[in-house]
């Protein structure tokens, strides 16, 4: 079954390759099941372990140990502001080595969550860079993880974004009043960073 995953993945993988000119195989971690949520409690694993007798399952991040520099929201996930301005190559780096990720809003509830977090820090920035762009097809904006603004489950705009108002604005963030913006990926901008569930 792990096997059969897998080759699904990577054929999709091949096709999102194809069509957006772009990899998406650094971003995938094969795990052992008990640490990975696609684990079944109290089921015995069968065929497709792997040497130690744990099923193997396909996960976009490997999980990560709760932090206490981030605010978390129960059912939602944990984001954390960084106020020092940066790039956005930049921020979505540092979000990585802090095994998360550049936040991605999925709801009006999480946008909600990420706002109050934003707004917490007095002052608080007018905008801050978010997990979205649209550097392979302009117009055309994706999550980091690949998947358009709709299907992620947010893509409300502030009024009168995107724009491309000082250029090629390819690169995604929020402002304070909770809507969605373009801005330059080399402009400097702080950034909110998210963890999984917990």
């Amino acid at each position: 079954m792990a096997f059969r995953i897998i080759a699904i993945q990577t054929l999709l993988c091949l096709v999102s390759y194809t069509l957006g000119q772009q990899a998406c195989f650094d971003s995938f971690v094969v795990v052992p099941a008990r640490t990975a949520s696609c684990a079944t409690p109290g089921v015995t694993p069968g065929p497709g372990t792997t040497g130690e007798g744990e099923t193997t399952c396909l996960v976009r991040n490997p999980p990560v140990a709760r932090r206490d520099d981030y605010t978390y929201f129960p059912g939602i996930g944990g984001y954390k502001l960084h106020s020092k301005a940066v790039s956005w190559n930049q921020a979505r780096f540092i979000c990585e080595e802090e095994g998360g990720h550049l936040a991605i809003i999925n709801s009006w509830a999480e946008r909600d969550a990420v706002v109050t977090v934003l707004k917490a820090t007095n002052p608080h920035p007018d905008y801050v860079s978010l997990g979205f762009h649209d550097l392979c097809r302009e117009g055309h904006h994706i999550t980091i993880h690949e998947e358009t603004l709709a299907n992620a489950g947010f893509d409300e705009w502030a009024k009168g974004e995107p724009n491309n108002k000082y250029g090629s604005e390819n690169c995604g963030s929020l402002h304070s009043s909770g809507g969605l913006n373009d801005h330059r990926c080399e402009e400097s901008l702080p950034f909110m960073c998210e963890h999984p569930i917990h």
